[in-house]
């Protein structure tokens, strides 16, 4: 293996390295923002516009 070879190597390494930690990060906020949507279902308010708002639609493409 050359030299330009093994320099080659580890920077697509390091790439490989930078890119699985902004994944992680990425990761981690998602599952920040999917815990507080969760919190928001706990709300009956929130449950029942949801099913307001899927009754209203489901109409809607009926009377279509």
């Amino acid at each position: 293996m050359t030299d330009f070879e093994k320099e080659e190597f580890w920077k697509s390494l390091g790439r490989l390295y930078d890119a699985a930690t902004k994944t992680l990060a990425a990761t981690e906020e998602l599952r920040l923002v999917a815990e507080s949507h969760e919190k928001r279902l706990d709300k009956l308010e929130v449950v029942q516009q949801w099913l307001a708002e899927k009754e209203r639609k489901r109409e809607t493409e009926g009377g279509k």
